[in-house]
Order: structure tokens, then C-alpha cells, then sequence
């Protein structure tokens, strides 16, 4: 998170606190046109030039902002820390940072490119994987758009019945062709599929799951890796900086991974590490190769949750454990773990 976009989250809850709340009721009860608005779309730049803003019908509350990253990874921590810094909601005002679905998204229609086009004519078809499902997206108007086109609409369609949380977290591969698949069923169904696919990648608690990864590693040698279902950077926003962890480790089977002695000192190591890092960080993978396990962590770089986690690492007895910190906001380096 840059230090400028930063400074813009309190200059901006001082401004909306000031006149903005008052200038977006005025037009959100059609007493005065968008253009006065000029300075909300300042203050969402100020923070970053990449976050997007939109009123919505709230739950709780009567109306709705939402300042999001559009599907943007490297900014979902700059929009969770502004979320985090808004006023408690009130009958007026709620705040997300997310695109909620939309329940009535099968009747609406929407205004794009000067075409009005119907979002209950989506239709799609699914294929689940182990840690996401697959898409392909069409509506009739694709005929008429060229690839841009129809790839926006794909996107905002899955938002609009999915929400951007779901469909970021679950959605794997996405495509727009052409012709309708010939698989396909009505996008407004897609929702209950992916619910379904969600509850069976959660534990009792809500958390992420893990899943066992095995693969063969330069040498030969077998790669054993776990890793939380999903792995992806919107389960946890603000965690935008990797810790890498290289531990070696003493004990090991004739294939180079953990034997008894060093497998339960690497988990009380992870135990240690995942206490020192606390509500700042959050283990998510690791993998055993010849001798060596790398974890996998991820922290909010605004903290010192790496020098704490390196500091745990540096008393490990079994080698020279080393820690490397690196600013990866799309999580991009657990990348190939991602099932």
C-alpha cells in the first residue's frame, strides 16, 4: 500500500464526513445530477487512481457505498483499509468494498456501449476442479461486440448475480464465446452452485480448508506441498506482503521429506510462527523438497509481522532457517500451489 494512498483514506472520511454524505443524499434522492459528485470521484482517486466507487441499495441500511478494487488484486488492501477506517453504518449510510450480488439481477437490465441489455439472458456453463470452477459466459449480444466488449460484460454479469467476493474466490478459468455452450443453464443459477461448491472447501469454523499437493522436484525427489483452499489474496485483503520461510531439516525419509522427529518440530515451529505473527498474518502453505520445507505466509506489510516471524525462525536448531520478505499483493508466488 503506498504511503500517498494512505494519507488519502483519512482525507477522504474527513471530507465525506464534512459535505460528501450530504452532496451523495442529494443525489441519490434525485435532488441534484451525478456532476456534483466530481469530488467523491477526486477522493476515491486520491487514494488510488485504480479504485472504483458506486451507491447501492444497502441492507441495513438505506443506501450503500462501495469502494472497490474491480477485481484489481494489488489494490484489495488499499479498499479493505479504507472500509476499515469508515464511519460505523447508520440508517443512511452503509460501506462495502465489495460488489454485493444482485437479487434482482435476473430482471434488470443495464446501459453498455448504448445497447440496453438484459441480464437474465446470461447463460452459462460450469465445470467444477478441485479448488475452483470453471466458466464459459454468453449473451446474444456477443455477436454484435468485439472481445473487449464481451469480456467486460462477463465480468460485471458474474458480479451482479455472484457478487465479487464469490466470484473472485471461487471462479476459476472464464471465457465469453461466441455461441452459447451446449452445456449451458441460466447465469442466475450459477449462484447455488458455487454456495454448494464453497461449503464443501470450509471447515467447521468457516476457514479455509487444505489440500495435499504431491509433485517431482528437479532432483528427482518427490514434492510434497499443503495448501489452504482457496489460496487467494481476497480471503485475506490486507495480508499483502509474503513471508518466505526456507527451513531445513535433519530428520528426513530416504525420499527428502520430514521423518518423525523433524515433522513435529516443523509443526511446532509453524505453531510458534503463526502465534507471532497473530491477527497480522496467516500461514498458508508450505512444501517439503530434499531436506528443505518452504513456508508460505502472507502479513499486512504494514506491520512487523516479518521481523517477528523471522525472529521465531532464527532459533530453529535443526540449519540456518532463513526469511525473506516481499510485497506480492495478487499473491502471485503461491501461485502454482493454487490447485
Amino acid at each position: 500500500m503506498s504511503e500517498a494512498g494512505a494519507d488519502g483514506i483519512p482525507a477522504f472520511w474527513q471530507w465525506w464526513a464534512s459535505e460528501g454524505s450530504a452532496l451523495a443524499g442529494q443525489v441519490v434522492a434525485g435532488q441534484a445530477g451525478p456532476e456534483i459528485l466530481a469530488p467523491l470521484t477526486e477522493r476515491v482517486a486520491a487514494i488510488d487512481p485504480g479504485l472504483q466507487w458506486e451507491f447501492g441499495p444497502g441492507r441495513e441500511s438505506l443506501h450503500l457505498l462501495t469502494v472497490t478494487a474491480a477485481g484489481n488484486p494489488e489494490l484489495r488492501a488499499i479498499a479493505r483499509a479504507w472500509l476499515q477506517a469508515a464511519p460505523p453504518s447508520d440508517l443512511t449510510w452503509g460501506y462495502a468494498d465489495l460488489r454485493a450480488a444482485d437479487s434482482g439481477a435476473a430482471e434488470s437490465t443495464i446501459e453498455f456501449a448504448g445497447r440496453t441489455i438484459a441480464l437474465g439472458d446470461f447463460v452459462v456453463a460450469a465445470h467444477r476442479g478441485s479448488t475452483s470452477i470453471d466458466v464459459a459466459v454468453h449473451h446474444p449480444v456477443f455477436a454484435d461486440v468485439g472481445e473487449d466488449e464481451a469480456a467486460q460484460l462477463t465480468y460485471l454479469a458474474l458480479d451482479c448475480f455472484l457478487g465479487e467476493e464469490a466470484t473472485e474466490t471461487w471462479i476459476g478459468g472464464v471465457t465469453w464465446p461466441g455461441e452459447p455452450p451446449l452445456d449451458s443453464f441460466p447465469l442466475r443459477h450459477l449462484g447455488s452452485i458455487v454456495r454448494d461448491f464453497a461449503d464443501g472447501h470450509r471447515d467447521a469454523d468457516g476457514a479455509p480448508t487444505w489440500l495435499m499437493l504431491r509433485g517431482t522436484g528437479p532432483s528427482g525427489l518427490p514434492v510434497l506441498a499443503m495448501a489452504q483452499v482457496p489460496l487467494r489474496q481476497i480471503t485475506f485483503p490486507l495480508f499483502d506482503t509474503h513471508l518466505a520461510v526456507t527451513i531445513p531439516y535433519a530428520d528426513r525419509t530416504a525420499e527428502g521429506l520430514p521423518a518423525a522427529s523433524s515433522l513435529e518440530a516443523l509443526r511446532d515451529l509453524e505453531d510458534q510462527i503463526t502465534e507471532a505473527i497473530g491477527a497480522d498474518g496467516r500461514i498458508v502453505a508450505h512444501q517439503s523438497h530434499d531436506g528443505v520445507r518452504l513456508l508460505h505466509a502472507y502479513a499486512d506489510g504494514r506491520t512487523d509481522a516479518g521481523e517477528r516471524a523471522a525472529a521465531v525462525a532464527a532459533d530453529w536448531p535443526e540449519g540456518d532457517a532463513q526469511t525473506v520478505v516481499t510485497p506480492d499483493p495478487g499473491w502471485a508466488l503461491v501461485n502454482p500451489l493454487a490447485g
